[in-house]
């Protein structure tokens, strides 16, 4: 009895070989079918079928080359904005130099005509330090016996009297302001010819640092009144503007208690003006 080997064409492996088959039987049909444009039909089928994909994938492709543009494009703008922020902040720095500048040349230009009136040349000065400890006020500049600075001499700034020399080296030299509380000053109310002493209280909490003593009650002051140096001390010229009166009320005593708003910016100078120091009387007795 023979036996047959081979897979019956009713069974699911029939099947599956017909239907394999035919597909490839249809492929090559429809590689010699021609579409109305000349193309072939399977290569139609085949960019049907594959179109979907395809522009997916374009889709895809066409965003990451979008977002790298994007990407180069921003890296680009990044680097242009540093550019002109470093152009901005030197322009700016410039600016303020000049500035600067502009603030110095006013600063002296007050100061000269201040100096202008005194018939002595002062010596000008920059401000290189400042001490202010609990009681002291000075500060430290930059000239010295080098350039004549004199112990005592009188130093002055833009509006007003500063203080005097009370330390002296070859280049430098320290400058007691009129606000340290050993700084006293003989004093004149111009308007009415008063006679004080304006003495620095050395106090932090005082609202001018500067006080007017001796001036009786019963003596015409108000605020505002203005006041200059009186010679009577020896160490200061006569007629320098020391500051108004800041507040005035009678004393329970004798005399006035009167604040004093210096002329001067004590807390702002950068640069003064020293005098000669005032020189000792020449008194000479003679007996006949």
């Amino acid at each position: 009895m023979a036996t047959t080997i081979g897979t019956p064409l009713g069974s699911r492996g029939g099947h599956l070989l017909f239907l394999i088959a035919f597909s490839f039987h249809a492929l090559l049909l429809s590689s010699q079918v021609a579409t109305e444009r000349g193309h072939s039909a399977f290569r139609a089928l085949l960019l049907g079928a594959m179109s979907p994909f395809q522009s997916g994938a374009d889709a895809v492709l066409g965003g990451a080359g979008s977002v790298w543009n994007s990407y180069v494009d921003l890296r680009g703008v990044r680097a242009e904005n540093d550019v002109l922020r470093d152009k901005v902040a030197r322009l700016e720095q410039a600016l303020w130099l000049e500035r600067d500048v502009v603030a110095s040349y006013r600063r002296l230009s007050e100061e000269l005509q201040l100096a202008g009136p005194f018939p002595y040349e002062p010596i000008t000065a920059e401000v290189i330090g400042i001490d202010t400890s609990a009681w002291s006020r000075s500060l430290i500049v930059n000239q010295g016996t080098e350039r004549g600075v004199e112990l005592n001499a009188p130093v002055v700034g833009a509006r007003g009297l500063i203080g005097r020399v009370i330390s002296v080296g070859k280049r430098v030299a320290q400058v007691q302001l009129l606000t340290d509380r050993d700084c006293s000053v003989g004093a004149l109310l111009s308007r009415t010819r008063t006679r004080g002493v304006v003495a620095g209280t050395g106090d932090q909490a005082s609202p001018t640092g500067l006080g007017l003593r001796y001036v009786a009650n019963l003596e015409d002051v108000v605020e505002g009144d203005p006041i200059v140096t009186s010679g009577s001390d020896g160490l200061y010229h006569k007629g320098i503007a020391i500051g108004r009166v800041a507040s005035v009320r009678n004393g329970p005593h004798l005399f006035k208690m009167i604040t004093v708003e210096p002329a001067a910016e004590l807390d702002r100078l950068e640069e003064v003006f020293i005098l000669p120091a005032v020189p000792e009387p020449d008194i000479t007795d003679r007996v006949e």
